[in-house]
């Protein structure tokens, strides 16, 4: 080959442009992660092992470790892939400038974590087991990583409502957001006792529903107090 050729194929392969081989990746670790959330769904994350999770991806094991480190990574990455746009949502609604003149979109926050929950039913059965149980393995990790940037920020927003008036002035923030994480977070750590007993369905009417409802149950258990002229 001569010199100009080699040349000629050193720039051909550095030209710019997506790695040969990136969509390939991706699809390994969108494979990975789904293959995850399927497994972690029947069983303990203790339980199950590197090697089942790339055999239902249908990888080798090395692609685990290429993607996310080791199986904690996986864990985190999932959790991420999750939950991670209803918490940029949360940071941005609690640090950008501008919103502290707006309304605090309670609705938006309450339908948001719902919908995830009711999109991924392996979320909430992964909580009860991994982070709830009192020897659950990802509690400290939950704690440290994932809650401040959730429930941690509606303290915040919660103390913003009472400014603008939204709730009401006597409105602990804290016990607040205990309040409404327990209403939107319960319904589905509850529903496989929930469906045999009172025949729930998390169709997609019933969680629009479920929201109204939620939010209804919110906003007039900690709104204010109308006078009976207001009110007619």
């Amino acid at each position: 080959m001569s010199r100009t050729a080699k040349k000629s194929g050193t720039r051909a392969r550095r030209r710019p442009g997506r790695p040969e081989g990136t969509a390939h990746r991706e699809a390994v670790r969108v494979d990975l992660l789904r293959a995850a959330r399927e497994l972690f769904a029947k069983r303990d994350f203790t339980a199950a092992s590197v090697r089942e999770i790339a055999a239902a991806a249908r990888v080798n094991p090395a692609m685990i470790h290429y993607h996310f480190g080791d199986k904690d990574g996986l864990y985190r990455a999932m959790l991420e892939d999750t939950l991670g746009p209803m918490m940029r949502r949360l940071q941005a609604l609690t640090e950008e400038p501008g919103n502290a003149r707006e309304a605090v979109p309670l609705r938006e926050v309450l339908a948001g974590v719902m919908t995830t929950f009711a999109r991924e039913p392996w979320l909430a059965r992964l909580i009860v087991r991994e982070v709830l149980a009192e020897a659950g393995p990802f509690r400290e990790t939950f704690i440290r990583e994932i809650a401040p940037r959730a429930g941690g920020r509606l303290p915040k927003l919660l103390r913003r409502a009472i400014e603008q008036g939204q709730v009401r002035a006597d409105l602990d923030p804290t016990l607040g957001t205990l309040s409404f994480m327990s209403l939107v977070v319960f319904p589905f750590i509850a529903l496989p006792i929930a469906e045999k007993v009172l025949g729930i369905r998390m169709t997609d009417a019933f969680v629009e529903r479920l929201i109204d409802h939620s939010t209804r149950m919110f906003y007039e258990g900690a709104g204010q107090k109308q006078s009976r002229n207001a009110s007619r």
